[in-house]
């Protein structure tokens, strides 16, 4: 047997056996394409130069030969044995690639400053309530609403103050205040006018669905709604204050009386502060309730009258369901003695409250 040499691709000698193949099967050769850096054994004959990456027998490196092999073994493919084969079967190895497993690419992250890490970033709280701010002067009728808003309220409490019904009966502490305590129920109306466009138009005119694709968090939409709510009670309670406390002293000397409320200023920033949060919260709360601007607008604007008739008529009934319940009693204008009705009156707008929330958090957009 001869055995001629040859140059490889490294510079060393290569020598391929030449002559007869030994007797024995061969295992036939597996159906796959041959690919370069592969170790192809299945298929090869014994001392055959096999494709790879080295130039020399079975693809392997210069100086290492192929392994011994007893004469009629069969070379078969990894993880098969020959049938019949006479001698010990040899089980090749698996394939495997010389430069090792390929990378996984990692995922590409955004930049700091690029298009998509703006889209993902989270919209700051303080431009949602900007945002909302805006809905409330969105339109010409709310922009009217919002200008002529002050000027009801002051005109509503110097008209209370001012009015023959209260002029001969300043004598005492509750009846100074008494004014105060109506003027709140009443003048607040065109300001709650503005809340019901914004809190039921939302639902009618969708839009709250750009808001909520923007950010889709429920929670810290309404958290934006009630900051704005918020806004809207504290200049609402402050006008009233401001103008209670400059018309008062005078309508009550305007009749021979001593103005005795300069004493217990504190007793009047309580009416006109809590007097203001519950009947915005009732609006609040017909605003919830009625996803609709015109339809919640026609509720409470109808029910406004009724309550004061009845509450006119019937006080000691309408006292357990009144929401100004509250207020009445810190101002010593309460028709039931004892804390029953302030506590039902709570309850039972809190629960409306409660229930208006939990629709609104339900409330489909399409």
């Amino acid at each position: 047997m001869t055995f001629p040499t040859g140059q490889g691709t490294n510079g060393h000698p290569v020598r391929a056996p030449q002559g007869p193949v030994p007797p024995g099967p061969v295992a036939p050769a597996q159906n796959r394409p041959a690919q370069p850096g592969w170790v192809h054994q299945g298929g090869s004959r014994q001392g055959q130069v096999a494709a790879g990456p080295w130039a020399g027998p079975m693809g392997q490196a210069p100086g290492i030969g192929a392994p011994a092999q007893p004469p009629g073994a069969a070379v078969v493919a990894p993880g098969r044995v020959a049938p019949h084969a006479p001698g010990a079967a040899v089980v090749a190895p698996p394939l495997q690639h010389p430069a090792g497993p390929a990378p996984v690419p990692a995922w590409p992250v955004p930049a700091g400053d690029g298009p998509f890490a703006a889209a993902s970033r989270r919209t700051p709280f303080p431009m949602l309530v900007l945002v909302e701010l805006r809905k409330l002067t969105g339109t010409l009728s709310d922009r009217i609403l919002l200008a002529l808003a002050p000027i009801v309220l002051i005109g509503v409490t110097v008209l209370i103050h001012t009015g023959t019904d209260y002029a001969s009966s300043y004598a005492s502490a509750a009846d100074q205040i008494s004014p105060t305590f109506y003027t709140v129920r009443v003048g607040h109306l065109l300001l709650h006018a503005v809340l019901i466009k914004l809190i039921a138009g939302e639902w009618q005119h969708r839009s709250a669905q750009p808001t909520l694709l923007a950010q889709p968090s429920r929670a810290r939409y309404f958290l934006a709604q009630a900051t704005v709510l918020l806004m809207l009670w504290l200049v609402a309670a402050a006008l009233q204050l401001v103008t209670t406390l400059l018309v008062a002293p005078g309508a009550v000397s305007g009749v021979g009386a001593t103005y005795v409320l300069g004493h217990r200023t504190g007793w009047v920033v309580g009416v006109c502060v809590l007097g203001s949060l519950l009947t915005i919260l009732v609006a609040l709360t017909v605003a919830m309730l009625v996803p609709n601007a015109a339809g919640a607008l026609a509720i409470y604007f109808a029910t406004v009258p009724v309550m004061l008739t009845i509450s006119g008529l019937a006080p000691k009934v309408f006292a357990w369901v009144d929401p100004s319940s509250a207020t009445a009693a810190l101002a010593t204008l309460a028709p039931v003695e004892g804390p029953g009705p302030v506590v039902v009156s709570l309850l039972l707008w809190g629960g409306l409250l409660g229930l208006a929330c939990y629709r609104v958090a339900r409330r489909d957009l399409a």
